[in-house]
């Protein structure tokens, strides 16, 4: 497959991706609301978690509900946004490097490793996934300085790094720290921090669709601008 075919299926899979994890966050709230309407109407009831034994009334659920959606769901789906960009960016410069392995020229390879792969694709790979190992735990920032270095895709904008930047600062902090801003987090977020160390991290709705009208904008721009060069 030609490289702007492989980007085009990579964005394409990705940006609908995005929306049916965005299509699962709002179908669910429209079903909690109609669990809302069912109990309002007056219908009562029972539902049992098999797993955990937890039994739960019409009363309990109406209670929980609203700390369902603004903390399990927005904050999954949040989540889940941020993992989908990180695995596009990858993805996608795993097809630029491949594609384009001059730029690799001057990194080394064990003998041993040399010696055991099949052929030079395979050494390619062996090289492409250290490298893009190595990228990967830097901050998003050096991710995109990276990228520039490699392709001259001139995106995203500063801006835009900073705030997908405190986006998965955010997302770090709700998968590692329990939620609880900390150091680290003001470190990475930088002056968009939203939070001080000891804070609890808050995913408002609107900030949830900002980040995935964000992730779907970079999505799109950086594949875009792939695609035109790789023509």
């Amino acid at each position: 497959m030609a490289l702007a075919e492989e980007i085009r299926a990579i964005r394409d899979r990705v940006l609908a991706e995005l929306d049916s994890a965005h299509d699962y966050y709002t179908d669910t709230k429209i079903a909690w609301r109609l669990v809302h309407k069912i109990i309002a109407a007056g219908h009562k009831f029972t539902v049992r978690n098999p797993t955990t034994g937890s039994i739960r009334t019409q009363t309990d659920l109406a209670d929980k509900a609203r700390r369902y959606v603004a903390e399990q769901l927005t904050g999954a789906t949040f989540q889940q946004f941020i993992s989908t960009f990180e695995s596009f960016f990858f993805d996608l410069l795993r097809c630029w490097l491949t594609a384009y392995p001059q730029s690799l020229g001057g990194k080394q390879v064990d003998f041993k490793t040399f010696l055991e792969a099949a052929d030079k694709e395979a050494v390619t790979q062996l090289v492409v996934t250290k490298e893009l190992n190595d990228v990967f735990y830097d901050r998003p920032a050096r991710w995109f300085a990276y990228f520039q270095d490699k392709a001259r895709l001139d995106c995203p904008s500063t801006g835009e790094i900073e705030r997908i930047a405190e986006a998965k600062a955010s997302r770090d902090v709700l998968v590692h720290n329990r939620g609880i801003a900390n150091r680290a987090y003001e470190t990475k977020a930088a002056a968009l921090a939203r939070f001080k160390d000891g804070e609890r991290i808050e995913i408002s709705e609107r900030y949830h669709r900002e980040t995935w009208e964000l992730i779907r904008k970079l999505v799109s721009d950086l594949s875009n601008a792939a695609i035109a060069k790789a023509r």
